[in-house]
């Protein structure tokens, strides 16, 4: 076992194949996927009674990678030098679709299955988005590697307030990131030193996805801001036992001003078209 660069956390020492990312923001934030074939929109949360709730879309754990029989993210061995990807417009598509039932394709990477949903794009359902789900652009490609697993935490830490339940938690991320690796968790801690930061996480026991309220703070009296000994890599996957489903959303509204006018919340990485 050893502990992260800034001393935030322990970190398990088992990362087999999986090399940390940095967390900087990029000047281009889709030159990482460039080349990669499995990209598709990842669900980070769903909002209650929406069209996205209706159609049971997962959080963290569904990709959306396909409309009405069209891949939503052009492959890289179609694309000339200088060429752009043949991405679909998916914002767009959804304000063209109000009202008009669509089937995605959509890929989960805990069953490691794909499934037709059907979903019909609404500005009248009562909340944010014609869906009610925000996304960003990802690669699921191994992503049931890329998570977090609790192994231990102390008496009274921040993590055990959370209420973490070790061997069974998953750190999943927030709404505008993803926990690929620990030091993605490092920073978004570091970043809410003594703030609350909502964290998603998957209970393996309960196979629901839940929003856990949790405030990093060196003050509690042990080492690090979590209080708590993680894994990731080949020996943290997701369990055989639970690989059954899908998986299950604990949802909830998003708190916002005036509905955005992009009709599906699509976080920044998704939002700009690859070069």
């Amino acid at each position: 076992h050893f502990r992260d660069q800034s001393d935030l956390l322990y970190v398990h020492a088992t990362t087999m194949g999986n090399a940390d990312s940095s967390y900087d923001e990029e000047e281009d934030p889709h030159a990482k996927f460039d080349g990669i074939e499995t990209l598709g929109y990842r669900v980070l949360g769903v909002q209650p009674d929406s069209p996205a709730s209706s159609a049971g879309l997962v959080s963290f754990f569904d990709f959306l990678v396909g409309c009405d029989g069209t891949m939503l993210l052009g492959s890289p061995n179609d694309v000339e030098p200088g060429e752009e990807y043949d991405d679909v417009d998916f914002p767009l598509l959804l304000h063209e679709s109000i009202g008009k039932e669509l089937t995605l394709l959509v890929w989960n990477i805990k069953s490691q299955t794909q499934r037709l949903v059907k979903i019909t794009p609404s500005n009248t359902w009562g909340g944010t988005g014609l869906l009610g789900v925000t996304i960003r652009l990802d690669d699921y490609g191994g992503a049931d590697e890329r998570l977090v697993r609790v192994l231990t935490m102390e008496h009274n830490s921040p993590a055990a307030i959370a209420g973490l339940a070790p061997m069974k938690d998953y750190l999943l991320g927030t709404t505008s990131h993803s926990f690929d690796d620990t030091m993605v968790l490092a920073n978004v801690l570091q970043a809410n030193v003594d703030r609350v930061v909502e964290i998603y996480v998957y209970n393996t026991e309960s196979d629901v996805v839940r929003v856990v309220t949790l405030m990093p703070t060196l003050s509690w009296g042990g080492l690090g801001l979590l209080g708590a000994e993680v894994g990731t890599g080949y020996l943290h996957r997701l369990p055989r036992s639970c690989r059954d489903t899908d998986g299950k959303s604990f949802e909830r509204r998003v708190r916002t001003g005036p509905r955005p006018a992009d009709g599906v919340q699509v976080s920044a990485a998704a939002t700009a078209g690859r070069a």
